[in-house]
């Protein structure tokens, strides 16, 4: 049977909610204090919330001496056993009684309250403080983990004793789930998706086209990437490439959580000075080259035709052709003759 714990202050009346296991007449518990002399005590009613009818079950006096017969106040560690149902209440002295409903007993606990509680069937239970306050904030513990409703929105946060607010901080462990992501292992995942997409071509240069492959990690996380750079002119190039998780993770939430990709383009604007200066030196690199070139042909021709004069293989019509290219050579060189 499903049971659960509430606690509210309506009037002079403290409610705690329980769904019997018994009946489904009613589902609260509600302490009501009487007067401020009275010897009666507190009066304990099981309450049906649907209908208001309330059933009074009990009767508590907590004598406190030289103040009042019967004290007309409960401590903040008073709540219902959620598997037996007992009822747990700490005093004004800091002394904690149980009712069970079903012998119609009171059982004096003990002054000390323990932080953690073992019932019957051996189950351990966190005891916790738990105080609503008048400005709506509901206080769990003595160093409070506090939550209050505000604006449309539960607002969660912590204060020390002194009313410091203090970090919350999920240990030894557990996981802080948005939606079912793990929250720690999402942002990894973020950090290792982006450093696996920049190890990927935005621009490609000496090619039409550049593809490649690259990885990334981020606080022990890894994923993959692909992706291309394309140039479509000289003006404009664009890009696309995408990153994925490894898989096998556990809380990484759908296929769009362990997913990235981006797409852009480069244009240039205006007048690329930088690459015409480069050319022209390109031009009169080449200007050199080809003049080079003829001046070594016409070297090898002149050697050739030396060499076989050397030889003896030079026929007429060649020592005739050497001749006038000899005097061609011998143009302009102006020797003077020089007397004997």
């Amino acid at each position: 049977m499903k049971r659960f714990v509430t606690i509210g202050l309506l009037s002079s009346s403290l409610i705690m909610g329980w769904n019997s296991v018994k009946a489904d007449t009613w589902d609260h518990w509600a302490i009501k204090a009487s007067d401020a002399l009275s010897s009666t005590g507190l009066q304990f009613y099981t309450v049906n919330s649907a209908t208001g009818e309330a059933t009074l079950r009990t009767t508590k006096c907590f004598p406190q001496s030289g103040i009042n017969p019967c004290q007309q106040q409960i401590g903040t560690n008073t709540y219902v056993d959620p598997e037996t149902g007992k009822f747990f209440l700490e005093n004004a002295d800091g002394e904690t009684h149980s009712y069970n409903l079903d012998t119609d007993t009171w059982t004096n606990e003990g002054t000390s309250w323990k932080t953690t509680y073992t019932n019957s069937s051996g189950s351990v239970y966190q005891r916790l403080s738990v105080k609503r306050k008048s400005n709506g904030e509901i206080h769990i513990g003595d160093n409070s983990w506090i939550t209050k409703e505000e604006n449309g929105r539960q607002k969660v946060y912590a204060k020390d004793a002194a009313g410091k607010p203090i970090p919350i901080d999920y240990t030894n462990g557990t996981k802080l789930l948005i939606n079912g992501r793990d929250v720690e292992q999402s942002i990894n995942n973020v950090g290792a998706l982006s450093a696996a997409l920049t190890g990927l071509p935005t621009v490609a240069t000496d090619t039409t086209l550049a593809c490649g492959l690259g990885s990334g990690t981020h606080g022990g996380n890894f994923a993959l990437s692909g992706g291309c750079a394309s140039k479509v002119n000289d003006k404009l190039s664009i890009n696309y490439a995408a990153s994925m998780t490894i898989p096998g993770q556990d809380y990484a939430g759908d296929f769009e959580d362990t997913f990235s990709a981006r797409a852009g383009f480069v244009w240039k604007l205006g007048k690329p000075v930088n690459s015409e200066l480069i050319s022209m030196k390109e031009k009169e690199f080449q200007t050199k080259i080809i003049s080079l070139e003829e001046k070594n042909q016409e070297l090898l021709a002149r050697l050739e035709r030396l060499e076989k004069v050397a030889l003896g293989k030079v026929g007429s019509k060649d020592l005739a052709s050497n001749t006038f290219n000899y005097q061609e050579m011998n143009k302009g060189l102006n020797f003077k003759k020089i007397s004997k």
